[in-house]
């Protein structure tokens, strides 16, 4: 059992020798509260020798109270923690069976021995998975590759706050790792030497100590661990490390790439300039996901486990309409042609478009048409940033979006439009009639004049 520090909870009746001999014998212990259901008892037998400890815990689920002699009392005998208990020590056993009460009634295994940073891990994760975490995989990779290596074996108890914050910084000042094959050998960048490099370094760190975080504190919220929480909580992130830079195309700029994306690439990108979905939101999109009758588009549950309707203008109506005229409603949203091997001789087939091929296809497409390179998650922003700049509700924006808030739409594209802000306050505001010359006359400040 972890060493912890235990607030004992006293009791005028019966936390000292004294007080308890005073007691008269009775059939049911002296009851005293040390949580809501949760008691501990001293019961005075009726021939005078030396008390008993006894917990109890009452279930609401069942409406059942158990109980559970903890041992005897130190009234004549000093204590040793093994068969005689001061009531402190009776105290601390209390709260240990507790714990392991509360499990049976949930029906959980009672851990016994260490619990460890990857038995915290291993316990989010279970949880993650059953709840439908759509981010796990990507959380199982930044645990494997910076959490466990460095925690995975450490007692969570053992942690300190210097431990955590000498990790945090040592890993925003280490080299970003390259992209390479499944299962290949690890390929690293340059050390982070500009200011915009650190910047990214420091949020990447912050999202790592975010990960970290979270499945501590879900191990203490599930009474895992009685570690105090406060190595973790007390270790704060980078703060400036959001202000990068976004990229947004101008709608001229839209038509240029969009002209410049072969045919079976160009319905993908205006598909998410119309929409602000991403990749992986449109590749699982099918032709009856177009609602022809309202004018939107039906996104399945994505990162944030939400449905939502995307509201279609004028223009994507008329995309969707031609792009789906004809085909089964069953049918992928948007497909592409490829060959059956490397051999440009080869058969072509049509099939839905794979995670990493949109990445190369808008780089390409961006050099045809004479852009600066951009990603095809910065489409998005590009929707976004046409909807802020047209005076639409940053709450609007969000629905579009998938956001459960405005938070990230503020943070990302709030600066957009001061010119709309000003228009809109300009309309929307009320004349509050307060214009205009008053019968008090203004105070006339008279200039003194040396003696």
């Amino acid at each position: 059992m972890e060493d912890i520090v235990v607030r004992i909870k006293r009791s005028g009746k019966i936390d000292t020798r004294s007080a308890r001999l005073k007691l008269s014998a009775q059939k049911e212990p002296y009851w005293t509260s040390l949580a809501p259901r949760e008691a501990m008892g001293y019961y005075r037998p009726v021939h005078g020798g030396a008390g008993t400890w006894s917990a109890r815990i009452y279930d609401p689920t069942t409406k059942r109270s158990l109980r559970k002699a903890l041992g005897t009392a130190d009234d004549f005998t000093d204590a040793d923690d093994r068969d005689v208990f001061s009531y402190a020590q009776a105290q601390v056993k209390a709260r240990e069976w507790f714990e392991q009460a509360r499990a049976d009634i949930r029906g959980e295994p009672v851990r016994r021995g260490p619990f460890t940073v990857k038995d915290a891990w291993e316990a989010y994760a279970e949880h993650a998975e059953h709840r439908g975490m759509k981010s796990l995989n990507q959380t199982r990779a930044v645990v494997a590759a910076h959490i466990l290596p460095a925690f995975g074996s450490v007692d969570v108890s053992e942690l300190t706050q210097i431990r955590v914050e000498r990790w945090h910084l040592k890993l925003s000042q280490s080299c970003a790792r390259r992209r390479s094959k499944k299962g290949g050998e690890l390929v690293f960048r340059a050390a982070p030497s500009t200011d915009e490099e650190k910047r990214a370094r420091k949020e990447t760190a912050n999202r790592v100590l975010a990960v970290l975080k979270a499945m501590l504190t879900f191990a203490k919220r599930r009474r895992l661990t009685r570690a105090s929480g406060e190595a973790w909580r007390e270790a704060l992130p980078f703060r400036g490390t959001t202000s990068s830079r976004q990229r947004f195309l101008n709608p001229e700029e839209a038509q240029r790439l969009v002209n410049a994306c072969p045919a079976d690439f160009r319905p993908l990108v205006q598909g998410a300039l119309f929409t602000g979905a991403r990749f992986g939101e449109l590749s699982r999109l099918i032709v009856s996901d177009f609602n022809t009758a309202n004018g939107t588009i039906y996104i399945s549950p994505s990162k944030n486990l939400k449905t939502r309707h995307v509201v279609l203008t004028e223009e994507g109506q008329m995309f969707f309409k031609a792009h789906t005229a004809g085909r089964r409603g069953d049918q992928p949203m948007f497909l592409r042609e490829s060959f059956t091997t490397r051999n440009s001789k080869s058969p072509k087939v049509i099939r839905p478009w794979r995670k990493s091929e949109p990445a190369r296809a808008v780089v390409v497409a961006c050099e045809k048409a004479g852009l600066e390179p951009l990603t095809f998650h910065e489409l998005r922003h590009t929707y976004a940033s046409m909807l802020v700049n047209r005076g639409v509700p940053l709450a609007y924006v969000a629905a579009q979006l998938g956001h459960s808030g405005t938070l990230m739409v503020e943070k990302h594209y709030g600066h957009l439009a001061p010119s709309a802000l000003a228009e809109s306050i300009r309309t929307l505001a009320p004349r509050m009639g307060i214009l205009g010359d008053g019968n008090i006359a203004g105070l006339e400040i008279k200039k003194s004049h040396p003696a």
